[in-house]
């Protein structure tokens, strides 16, 4: 299987939830539940029944902005790619996981988020070790590797490597800035401790490597 790569698993929600009155009445999480390897995570996506309910609820309400905000925002867990963190902070940084993020948005159709998802899993560059359907279903979410001992400062490490695969995929996949609709590459993902919403997919595609001998 994949080396072990561990990143921290967050429960909902992700920004404070407010009641009518715009008063707060859940905090964000801010402090991880746990830690998770990719393999854990990938089953999670393709096998939890909860996460598949909660992914209905968000999927359905996608023509309706606000809410599908509201749902994904309160109602399903995340976790940040690009490592372990003690604190949902670039600061508090634990351990890189070796991971960027690349997130593609406002696809066309359910039926285009999939064939993305091939697409992306068999880039000979990227070589994405985990990608499944964004919780609308009309986006793709790849977990990219990159070489950790490339250079000793492990957050400019990082920096550099995620900034090369946005480059990338802005190239390769589109750039959501050029487009009125937003659709191609979500450039939040350079943030260090870029969040990463969990959604069910059965079809989910994870890399297996191949034993030696």
């Amino acid at each position: 299987m994949n080396q072990e790569r561990k990143l921290s698993f967050f429960l909902p929600p992700i920004s404070p939830v407010k009641d009518a009155n715009g008063k707060n009445v859940t905090p964000a999480t801010l402090v991880p539940h746990k830690e998770l390897t990719l393999e854990e995570v990938w089953n999670i996506v393709t096998g939890s029944p909860r996460l598949k309910k909660l992914t209905e609820a968000a999927a359905a309400a996608y023509g309706d902005e606000k809410e599908y905000r509201r749902l994904k925002q309160s109602t399903l867990p995340y976790v940040t790619p690009c490592g372990t963190f003690s604190y949902r902070r670039s600061d508090r940084l634990l351990a890189p996981s070796g991971l960027s993020i690349l997130d593609l948005d406002h696809l066309d159709s359910r039926e285009e988020a999939e064939r993305m998802r091939r697409q992306l899993f068999d880039d000979p560059f990227l070589l994405p070790e985990l990608v499944f359907v964004s919780p609308g279903g009309h986006g793709v979410k790849a977990f990219v590797p990159y070489d950790l001992g490339r250079t000793s400062d492990v957050k400019q490490n990082a920096a550099e490597n995620i900034y090369w695969l946005m480059e990338y995929a802005r190239l390769r996949y589109g750039d959501c800035s050029d487009k009125d609709k937003g659709k191609g590459v979500d450039y939040s993902g350079k943030d260090l401790v870029r969040a990463c919403f969990l959604s069910h997919d059965e079809r989910a595609l994870m890399r297996v490597k191949t034993p030696m001998g």
